[in-house]
């Protein structure tokens, strides 16, 4: 005869054991039906996005009052201005786009797919956009088409110009935001025109880090050789980020520089070069008085050296090859809206757009 005391034991491990199977069975179907309800959720989606795009070709925001089909948004379905925008532009973009508009109804692409898609894919590149995207999370797919515009493909290379990032600035009190909209017009008033989201946040950082007094301090750039071997690809590292960059980007960055030399080999013993001499550079914001040069500019803050003759066609750390100009106009000059020739700092002659100015 069995043990009773074994026999409840080996009772009390199978009553466990299927239990243990019930739970896992439950999970399972937790997991299901969450992934159900979200497949429903995109479905739905889709279904608004429809009924939208109906509700603006029949006009039936004017119906019930609504001036346009975004305040009958905002107010029947609750959304944010950004978002109603949204929706409509996405609506119209899947138009043209079927094999996205399909995938989307049937809850296979997920809404955040969907906008990032519809700013570059094209009726021709659709076809190739939705194999890049196949097996990709949303984010996944946000860098895919980052630094991209309609109708590139998901091979060509990307534009570090179109890159664009969103900050949202929460629980400002009152004082605070007063302060940040003051900021915004005296960077406004500092530009004599408008100031975009772009140039307000480059200005507010810009004076946090930018050294006190007149003394030259430290070049604004590290430079980090971070540059692909293969595509020639360059990029800046820095709080975090590694940022794609252009070519003139990389020239101007290194006008005025620390060089701390190519991240991929060892250097042991190596110091940090400054790719111009110390003392050069300090003469130089002397000589200029510690002021952008280009005419007209009032700028005293944010000051760069600049190569008259790049260093790419060999120009050298010399008195009368180096000059001071602000963030702003440096980078203009090396995305050509203007232009410096001549020798520093009485024999300069320069270009600016719809002017020549000689000195």
């Amino acid at each position: 005869m069995f043990d009773s005391a074994a026999t409840q034991e080996l009772q009390t491990q199978l009553a466990d054991a299927y239990a243990v199977t019930c739970r896992e069975r439950d999970w399972i179907r937790l997991h299901e039906e969450i992934i159900s309800v979200g497949k429903q959720i995109v479905c739905l989606e889709a279904r608004e996005i429809d009924l939208l795009l109906e509700a603006e070709e029949t006009k039936l925001y004017r119906r019930m009052g609504f001036p346009t089909i975004y305040a009958y948004i905002e107010a029947v379905l609750q959304h944010s201005h950004h978002v109603a925008t949204e929706r409509m532009r996405v609506a119209h973009e899947l138009l043209e786009l079927p094999g996205i508009a399909d995938e989307f109804r049937a809850g296979d692409l997920a809404w955040t797919s969907v906008r990032e898609l519809t700013r570059v894919a094209t009726r021709k590149t659709e076809d190739a956009w939705l194999d890049a995207a196949e097996g990709k999370i949303s984010t996944e797919i946000q860098q895919l088409v980052r630094g991209k515009s309609k109708g590139d493909l998901p091979t060509d290379p990307v534009d570090p110009k179109k890159i664009r990032h969103r900050i949202v600035l929460e629980n400002l009190s009152a004082e605070t935001m007063m302060l940040f909209k003051h900021a915004r017009n005296a960077a406004s008033d500092a530009k004599g025109a408008s100031c975009t989201d772009d140039e307000l946040v480059r200005a507010l950082a810009a004076a946090m880090l930018e050294p006190a007094g007149d003394a030259p301090g430290k070049p604004r750039h590290q430079l980090a050789t971070t540059t692909c071997r293969e595509c020639k690809q360059a990029h800046r590292v820095g709080a975090g980020m590694e940022i794609v960059i252009s070519p003139q980007d990389l020239e101007r960055v290194r006008c005025d520089s620390e060089d701390i030399g190519d991240l991929e080999r060892e250097e042991p013993g190596r110091k940090l070069q400054k790719s111009i001499p110390e003392g050069t550079r300090r003469k130089v914001f002397v000589r200029d008085k510690h002021r952008c040069v280009v005419p007209s500019c009032r700028s005293t803050r944010f000051l760069e050296a600049h190569h008259i003759r790049p260093r790419s066609e060999g120009g050298r750390h010399e008195l009368r090859n180096l000059c001071l100009l602000c963030d702003a106009h440096h980078l203009q000059l090396h995305e050509g809206v203007i232009s410096i020739r001549g020798t520093a700092p009485d024999n300069l002659v320069f270009e600016l757009p719809l002017t020549h100015v000689g000195d």
